[in-house]
Formats: structure tokens, sequence, C-alpha cells
């Protein structure tokens, strides 16, 4: 899932077309008085069956304002895959790579681990590859940036190999760290960062909507807590990516707690730190517009959090 379909040249389960004029979106929960609900239904794809639906935000099932249109596919019921349509053709941007610092460190690239993982990721065995990515990923980070350009790359190569061996939970928390840094530094149009965006979706996929993500990711946390301490990195992660998971659920006093615990817990000064309170500042807005009380006051504490001088900042 999420891999490019040999014969139709697409990201499944859409065609090639559809695929070109869209991007990757992360389904929400669609349910309730007050939230997004699909209307419309027009232009269905002979080559894949999606067609094109606009979501609007309503109060009380009355649309209130557009949200944008998307390409859907009905997969049973209420679910649905969805991408959203692109405005306007993406304009190809000359952008220079990014300086890396893995120049005055040979000996990252040199290393056995580093190696043979890239050996194993070109005989097209990312299983294999996985742990040595992950021992190569240790050795980086203990020289290099968490977001410099190297360091960065080993980190999306761990993401897919554990998207790759059905570690679904795990792959979705990289993914949601990683794409924002790879955003930030090779810029959204970049080979890489379209890679992370299309592997989180089908990853997502394979899960089964945001309910379902968000009880896998509950049940990895729940491990983790059992064998990591609460401000260990993996911890840290993929609490994080269950706070997004309750926030696309609807569930957002619980998103506001998972996510400001993960703030307080974030390492100083490192750029994970960055993705971590974007997130939380993401879940007080969506809050605030929803405008219930409960919710309105958690957001208020949770900018206390992100305010207060004690709390870790990447800088």
């Amino acid at each position: 899932m999420g891999q490019v379909n040999e014969e139709r040249r697409g990201v499944y389960p859409f065609c090639a077309s559809c695929t070109a004029s869209s991007v990757a979106w992360r389904v929400t929960d669609t349910s309730g008085p007050a939230s997004g609900h699909f209307y419309g239904h027009r232009d269905t794809c002979p080559d894949c069956g999606s067609s094109i639906r606009t979501l609007y935000h309503t109060v009380l099932w009355v649309p209130v304002s557009k949200l944008g249109e998307y390409r859907v596919i009905s997969t049973g019921g209420r679910s649905y895959i969805g991408r959203k349509l692109l405005a306007h053709p993406v304009q190809s941007v000359v952008r220079g790579e990014p300086m890396s610092a893995i120049a005055e460190h040979p000996e990252l690239e040199a290393a056995s681990e580093y190696r043979t993982a890239e050996a194993y990721w070109e005989d097209s065995e990312p299983g294999e590859a996985l742990p040595f990515y992950q021992a190569a990923l240790v050795e980086r980070e203990k020289v290099l940036r968490a977001d410099d350009p190297a360091t960065l790359r080993v980190r999306l190569r761990v993401a897919q190999g554990l998207l790759a061996t059905a570690n679904y939970g795990r792959a979705i928390a990289w993914f949601e760290l990683v794409t924002p840094e790879l955003i930030d530094v090779f810029g959204p149009h970049h080979d890489l960062t379209h890679a992370a965006t299309e592997a989180v979706t089908g990853a997502r996929l394979m899960v089964g909507g945001p309910r379902a993500e968000a009880q896998l990711l509950a049940n990895v946390v729940a491990a983790d807590e059992q064998s990591v301490g609460p401000a260990d990195p993996q911890v840290l992660r993929d609490r994080a990516a269950l706070g997004k998971a309750l926030l696309a659920c609807g569930e957002i006093s619980e998103a506001l707690y998972a996510l400001s615990r993960v703030v307080r817990d974030a390492p100083r000064g490192h750029p994970d730190t960055a993705v971590y309170r974007a997130a939380l500042l993401e879940a007080c807005e969506v809050a605030e517009a929803r405008g219930k009380r409960r919710e309105m006051l958690l957001a208020e504490t949770a900018r206390q959090v992100l305010s207060d001088e004690s709390t870790p900042t990447n800088t």
C-alpha cells in the first residue's frame, strides 16, 4: 500500500492522473453535529473509481464554510480514502541541495551498519535493511543534528522500513515527526518529502482510519511505557502520533492532554521539539475553533504550557 502501482503508475488505490492532480491527505472524523461533511459527487474516474466531493465545516449538520475539494474512494459503509485536489498545478521549483555536516564526518558514510543498510535497500530488502539503518541512525545522531539532511535521509529510511515490515503504528509516528522536518529542510515538493507524505497515507490505509489508528497507537504507547522511560525519544514520538490521531478523531481534550505531556517532556534545543510544539498549537487552534467550553479551557492551559519559560523549546 502507498507504493507506486506498476500498471497504473499511481498511488494505490488512485490512478496516475488522479494522483497527479491531488496530494496525500489525512482523513479526519466526519461524525457529529459540528465537524466536516462531504457534499456533492461528480467527475467519477473510470480508472480508479474516485470522485470529487466537497468538504464543508458544519454546525448541526448545516454547511457553514467550504474546506476544500477532494478525490474520494469509498471503502464500505462510512469509510473512505481521500486525496485533496490541487487548486493549481505544483510549480517546479529548483532548490539547491541543503548543506549537510556529513562531509566533516566521513566515518559515518563508511560505517559498516550504514553500508550494509544501503546494500539491502538497493536489493529491495527494506526489512533486512531496517536494523542496520536504526544502528546507523544512533551513530549519526551522536554527532549530527536530527534535522541535518544526512540524518533525515536515514530517519526516513527507518520509517519506510517500519512500514515495509508492517509495524504501522511506529511507522506513522516516525512519518509524523520526520515529514515536517523534511518540508523545512528539503521543501514541500522534494522527492523525499513526497515519499514521506505518500507513505504515511499508505500506512493509515492499512490501519483502517483515524479511530483504528488511535487505538493502535494507544497500544504502542502502553507497550513503550512498560519498556522505556517517559522521556525516551520513542515514547515521545509515539505519544505525539497518538495525540495527532486523537485530534483527527475529534477527541480534542484527549489530544490536548497527550500533546501537552509530550511538549513538557521534549528535549531542549532539539529539532523534534519544534514539531511537537507545532502539533500542540494545532490542537489548541482546533479546540478554539470548535468553541466548546471544556476544550477551550484545556486549550488555554496548553497555551500556558507553550509559553512557560520552563517548557523545552527547539532553541
